[in-house]
């Protein structure tokens, strides 16, 4: 197996984690119980954050690692699983649907997807989500938008913004 050193794509954090730490494990625990878990919330109120600072504490119990798509660039709906194939090392076969093939790939494999800022692809991310995790049972997905993707099974958390000290004790 060429993946078993591979353990995902997941970018650096950035800084210190503040502000939700009390979070963090409760996000953590629903994760393990549901395979599609969406971090619902404004725009900058710390989604994507949170799921880098979720992930990695995952690894050890999936054994072909966290993969990051970014989607925010995507303005093709219809790539979406494209994007998600090409993050996983998935190549295309000219004889079949992408998501067939994903769908093959994937189906003997333990591993987090993180699909990053999905508000403007809903549709095609629900479609992709339910299609993995109908037939990949070690596949979980974390993914981020300001709306619900509306998929079967999804659980929702929202992320509410962090607030602001008072301008008294920073002084």
């Amino acid at each position: 197996d060429t993946h078993s050193h591979i353990h995902g794509n997941l970018p650096f954090a950035l800084g210190r984690f503040i502000g939700r730490e009390r979070e963090l494990p409760v996000v953590r625990e629903r994760l393990a119980s549901a395979r599609l878990l969406t971090l619902t919330g404004t725009g900058g109120c710390g989604k994507t954050r949170l799921a880098l600072e979720i992930a990695p504490g995952l690894v050890p119990e999936l054994a072909d690692g966290v993969w990051y798509v970014e989607l925010a660039p995507l303005t093709e709906r219809k790539l979406v699983p494209y994007i998600v194939a090409s993050t996983l090392g998935v190549r295309e076969q000219s004889d079949r649907p992408i998501i067939e093939t994903l769908r093959d790939a994937l189906r003997p494999r333990a591993l987090l997807i993180i699909l990053d800022n999905c508000e403007h692809l809903l549709t095609d991310c629900a479609q992709l989500c339910e299609a993995l995790l109908q037939f990949c049972p070690g596949v979980r997905i974390l993914a981020t938008s300001r709306e619900p993707l509306g998929a079967m099974g999804e659980i929702l958390w929202n992320v509410l913004p962090l607030a602001l000290p008072d301008s008294d004790q920073a002084l």
